[in-house]
């Protein structure tokens, strides 16, 4: 779930600066690495390393790269995608052709590739792959296909179409071809990832979130449709939409990773948050709550709703301290556990004795509560604790996760809570209560997928329902084993 961005802008002084500001603004989506690519008439120019982009990038970088007259810009904000940054896999990635090449590549990319062996395959005889970044592997095809067919939308056509059912992708591009350079942005067919564009004061602004307009002081023009390409050159900035399918975007990056004062899918993330909390209270109706209280950062939004559908005082009693990290991207559940313990402070003038309802956007595999923020909210007197959770049970992982074997299903909460037994044939009720006893707070309340829908739209709702926007020819075995079980318990 990196941030990436593309700029592409004639004459502008302040290219570069824009290229760190939209980047920046992307910051939310990962800590792991940072970087930039400078597009110019006579060439690429990289700068990134590991940790944020304020770690990586300063001014007399900025300073420099504006001194070489850039046509456009890429940059990328790296989620972890390793227990351990490495900075071998740091984005944007030049591609290196092992024959000479006047084209030069350089590609950043949000989304994820099932099964690369035949594709790394089919391109190391060409190509000198130097990571084990998913990126690059769409990158040398990229490479490819410019080198057989120039720079035009055929390009998209043969990269979707080698793409298909496999890959999830928003991705910005810098093409060399030894006389000018190019910007591409590119999204999958169904248009799973988040993306899309904007012209501000001239410049053409392509984007992981809206956050990055804002930042420029512009506003989103449009999110890209599947499929949808655009490029940009001397010849202007020309956007063709190069596959009519159905969309499917990630509802998670919406309920979850987004930005609260981005767009989704047209819609304001916080107001779907808060809407959805204000439909998990019309769907229990009661609480014994006194106050509520969100579980920082992201069950903000949710909460908003559930302390105006309750009618009760929201209070921010659990403060997110400076030592904290995003434990959602650490592998091991000790380790997240350990540190969620870093992140928060309770405050016990507002806990003690109260009667708690805390909001969050999901519980994914329960870390939260060991050692965690439910354990702070109880070590500062909380009395009673409900767990008002904005997404509903997740029973399967993330397709991202699937290399990791079968263990990113067993770890998931729900799972964990039935681990002698089936959670498929069980009642919302029976599930609220055995995640309430597995994560150790009085009672767990979730919402219910058709009602997340309702709120944040139709796509894919991978980790309730298997709705995967990956086709079943690539999915490992066990998931099609349990996918089936889900299916014949949820028949019966």
């Amino acid at each position: 779930m990196d941030g990436v961005v593309g700029l592409y802008g004639l004459d502008d002084n302040e290219l570069v600066s824009k290229g760190f500001l939209a980047t920046g603004a992307c910051q939310h989506r990962g800590k792991a690495s940072t970087g930039l690519a400078i597009g110019t008439r006579k060439g690429i120019y990289i700068h990134k390393g590991l940790g944020r982009i304020a770690e990586v990038i300063d001014y007399n970088i900025i300073n420099t790269f504006q001194d070489l007259e850039p046509v456009a810009v890429i940059g990328n904000i790296g989620y972890t995608k390793r227990k351990i940054a490495e900075g071998i896999n740091a984005e944007p990635i030049e591609i290196h052709p092992r024959a000479g090449s006047e084209i030069r590549v350089v590609v950043t990319m949000d989304g994820y590739l099932i099964k690369d062996d035949d594709l790394r395959l089919e391109l190391e005889p060409d190509y000198d792959l130097q990571t084990d970044n998913k990126t690059e592997i769409i990158g040398a095809l990229l490479h490819k296909y410019i080198t057989q067919e120039g720079v035009g939308f055929e390009v998209g056509d043969r990269l979707l179409d080698r793409l298909k059912g496999r890959a999830t992708f928003a991705l910005t591009a810098l093409v060399h071809d030894g006389r000018e350079i190019y910007l591409i942005a590119l999204n999958d067919a169904k248009a799973f990832e988040p993306f899309c564009h904007a012209t501000i004061d001239g410049i053409f602004i392509a984007s992981s979130e809206s956050c990055s307009h804002r930042r420029l002081n512009g506003l989103t023009e449009k999110e890209y449709d599947g499929g949808e390409m655009t490029l940009c050159s001397s010849n202007g900035i020309e956007t063709k939409r190069l596959r009519e399918e159905p969309l499917m975007p990630d509802i998670f990056q919406g309920v979850y990773f987004g930005n609260v004062g981005s767009l989704f899918r047209g819609k304001e993330i916080f107001q779907i948050r808060r809407e959805l909390g204000l439909g998990l209270t019309d769907y229990y109706k009661t609480s014994r709550a006194d106050i509520v209280i969100p579980n920082p950062e992201s069950g903000w939004g949710v909460t908003v709703g559930i302390a105006e559908g309750l009618k009760k005082e929201l209070f921010p009693a659990l403060i997110k301290l400076p030592q904290a990290i995003r434990t959602f991207q650490e592998g091991g559940r000790r380790a997240r556990s350990q540190e969620v313990g870093l992140k928060f402070g309770g405050i016990d003038s507002l806990l003690k004795g109260r009667n708690i309802a805390m909001g969050d956007d999901s519980i994914v595999r329960g870390s939260v509560s060991e050692g965690g923020s439910v354990w702070v909210a109880y070590n500062a007197g909380a009395r009673f604790i409900e767990f008002w959770i904005s997404y509903g049970p997740m029973f399967f992982p993330s397709f991202k996760e699937w290399h990791r074997g079968i263990d990113c299903l067993t770890e998931l909460a729900v799972q964990r809570a039935f681990a002698d037994d089936n959670p498929y044939d069980k009642s919302l009720d029976e599930i609220n209560r055995a995640v309430a006893k597995l994560v150790g707070v009085d009672e767990v309340k979730y919402n219910l997928r058709d009602r997340v829908e309702a709120v944040a739209g139709p796509g894919s709702f991978q980790a309730l329902d298997a709705s995967y926007p990956i086709d079943e020819e690539f999915w490992p075995d066990w998931i099609k084993t349990e996918f089936d079980r889900f299916n014949r318990y949820r028949e019966s």
